[in-house]
């Protein structure tokens, strides 16, 4: 069974599957790798974003399983952006969300004893979570969770379709995209979360986590821990 992890993590945002700062994103996973340290929400000058040109923070997504990307904008001109990367901790994998306030994705390096990790051996058809579906011992007004999906090579990869479930309640699904995130309110200890993908016969391995939302704007978030 599993319990919450007692500790907080802060992650950011991410326009993911649509476009961020007039970009689409797949154009912004192929963009030239740069190490960063921390990020923030806020609409100011951070250190995650050094360069002068483009103070602002705006966003972040999975470059690979172990690496996050920062977007960040020219204070003026929100249209133009830079790119930035911070490699994740040892022992995390990087997972695409969704942030609840604003329906905008977010990605998070996640620590592997708090994730799911499967994949589907080359086979076709749908594939869930092995070693039995996953919850969490605790009650939650409202739980984001989040899946990733990566090629053999730790790149994300878009497959046919993921989707997913909470106590056989469909979360919905998306099609041909490397992610998928989802809002679930009045999380109630025990219920099953079931998620799935299908990407034909190529090699796939899919990632999968979960947190509650802090109070108040700082966007700080608890991750649920798997035992």
């Amino acid at each position: 069974m599993f319990s919450h992890l007692r500790m907080k993590y802060i992650f950011f945002l991410l326009a993911i599957a649509t476009i961020v700062a007039g970009v689409p994103l797949e154009k912004m996973r192929n963009s030239t790798l740069k190490q960063t340290q921390t990020l923030s929400l806020s609409r100011r000058a951070h250190p995650l974003c050094p360069d002068p040109r483009y103070p602002v923070f705006a966003s972040s997504f999975c470059r690979n399983e172990r690496t996050l990307a920062n977007v960040c904008e020219a204070q003026d001109f929100p249209n133009l952006y830079d790119i930035t990367d911070r490699p994740c901790e040892p022992d995390s994998t990087c997972v695409d969300f969704v942030r609840i306030d604003k329906s905008t994705p977010l990605a998070g390096c996640i620590h592997n004893n708090n994730i799911r990790r499967w994949n589907n051996g080359g086979d076709r058809g749908l594939i869930c979570s092995k070693d039995g579906d996953f919850g969490f011992r605790l009650d939650a007004n409202t739980l984001i969770i989040g899946v990733t999906t990566y090629d053999a090579n730790s790149n994300p990869t878009a497959v046919d379709t993921i989707s997913g479930s909470v106590g056989g309640r469909a979360l919905g699904r998306t099609l041909h995209e490397s992610h998928f995130s989802a809002v679930y309110k009045n999380y109630r200890a025990g219920q099953t979360i079931k998620m799935c993908f299908d990407a034909g016969s190529r090699f796939v391995t899919a990632v999968a986590a979960a947190f509650v939302p802090g109070s108040g704007n700082n966007d700080e978030f608890t991750v649920l821990s798997l035992e």
